[in-house]
């Protein structure tokens, strides 16, 4: 894989974001106009440089294609993305086109109706059973509503592995050979690349979507769930989710592999700090090996993509999460944003090769540009036993207690049980209104 350089990225102005958006505002499902008119679509997507340059790309090629469609595309900072995109198609207004997580989609968007289900006739299918049936089995359930309808087709697809830096651990008198199975050997072997003059590990502190994902990722292997099997309240203060939380805060607050003080939180490269030499291994993610390429080649040469360590690795689990493009009910051009979306997934060997993004057509593995993607055999794997979690209403909401509670523990000490205590009662009071 080579590194490529970066692309531009268009911020959007926030103004822009209070307007309606050109093409939206009628809540009738109308289609797009005759041949020859002029038809304006607008799409919005969060910042990721890879991912950038290549919808420019594309959406250049299709404005060739077709002349009377014109594309306004605008990127929105990562860590405002999820609020203004919500923000503005709960007024009626904002893109046609979206391009958002499964977790948003349906704790949010899909629950307050704000997505127009899928057209099959778009992608060439006599209907949605037939779409579905090229995509790897459950990998669309992240854009379904409760009853079965489909609202979304992938723009990626994720599972989370691990990724260690390979000089570092030499340097430590480490094998890299050997890996980190269990997340008590990333205490140890993290302690010791610590002692070598590196941070040994550490969690990505962003916005409250990423402090979610990965305290999902260890709620999976310790069994506990942020809510109960229902999804009527919540399930922190069981002690398999408190072990969850108890796993990430002893690493960084007893074993101190790592400082959650002076780790980055640069949105637009959520992995600087293994991606610039500093920090020795951490999760990991298909689209992240190729920006680690872009930003750092020397570190990308160093690079080794492992098996995620587990709690229990005789019963290893993983977590799933993926983007979907989705068009706004408000869009009074859904029939040809369906038909861009359409050109966009046809393109998913370039998706692949380009960003490391994964759109999970069945035998995708199989593919020219896979055979290219390194590290093959873990992500298969790590595909393999991934899941969606679930979701319930008021999803931000959640994720904003999640944030907090870690937060409390990680920077402030707060025991994991105390400070999960209080978080089921902002969860409880989310769900249940």
């Amino acid at each position: 894989m080579s590194a490529r350089p970066r692309a531009r990225t268009v911020l959007l102005p926030a103004l822009a974001l209070l307007a309606v958006a050109a093409g939206c505002g009628s809540d009738d499902g109308g289609g797009s106009t005759g041949e020859g008119d002029q038809i304006e679509l607008t799409y919005w997507t969060h910042t990721h440089p890879p991912m950038t340059e290549l919808n420019e790309q594309l959406i250049a090629e299709y404005e060739e294609a077709n002349p009377n469609v014109n594309i306004t595309y605008e990127t929105i900072p990562n860590n405002d993305f999820g609020t203004k995109m919500l923000t503005s198609l709960s007024n009626g207004s904002g893109p046609d086109i979206i391009n958002m997580d499964d977790s948003a989609l349906r704790g949010e968007y899909i629950p307050k109706q704000l997505l127009a289900p899928i057209d099959p006739a778009a992608f060439g299918a006599d209907s949605v059973e037939e779409l579905e049936g090229r995509y790897v089995d459950g990998t669309l359930d992240g854009a379904k509503g409760d009853d079965g309808t489909l609202y979304g087709v992938p723009s990626e697809f994720n599972a989370t592995a691990f990724a260690i830096n390979t000089q570092h651990f030499a340097d430590a008198g480490l094998d890299p050979a050997n890996p980190p199975a269990t997340w008590d050997d990333v205490s140890e072997y993290g302690q010791q690349l610590v002692a070598a003059g590196h941070e040994g590990f550490n969690f990505v502190y962003l916005h409250a979507g990423w402090y979610t994902q990965q305290l999902q990722t260890l709620l999976n292997e310790t069994g506990g769930s942020i809510l109960n099997e229902d999804g009527t309240g919540s399930a922190l203060t069981e002690p398999e989710s408190v072990e969850a939380l108890q796993i990430w805060h002893d690493l960084i607050r007893e074993d101190q592999v790592g400082d959650a003080d002076t780790a980055s939180r640069e949105a637009t490269s959520p992995f600087e700090d293994f991606a610039s030499g500093r920090r020795s291994m951490t999760m990991i993610y298909p689209w992240a090996v190729e920006q680690i390429a872009i930003d750092n080649p020397e570190t990308f040469e160093n690079l080794a993509v492992v098996p995620l360590p587990q709690v229990d690795p005789a019963n290893p689990s993983g977590r799933w999460y993926g983007y979907y493009f989705a068009v706004n009910k408000a869009s009074e051009q859904q029939d040809e944003a369906w038909k861009f979306i359409e050109y966009m997934t046809s393109q998913h060997e370039r998706w692949l090769e380009d960003v490391s993004f994964v759109q999970p057509l069945k035998d995708w593995e199989q593919s020219p540009a896979a055979a290219d993607i390194p590290f093959l055999d873990v992500w298969s794997q790590a595909y393999q036993q991934g899941k969606f979690d679930e979701v319930g209403p008021h999803w931000s909401e959640v994720q904003d207690a999640i944030k907090a509670a870690v937060e409390r523990s990680i920077f402030d000490g707060q025991p994991p049980a105390e400070s999960l205590e209080e978080a089921s009662e902002s969860v409880e009071q989310s769900v249940t209104s």
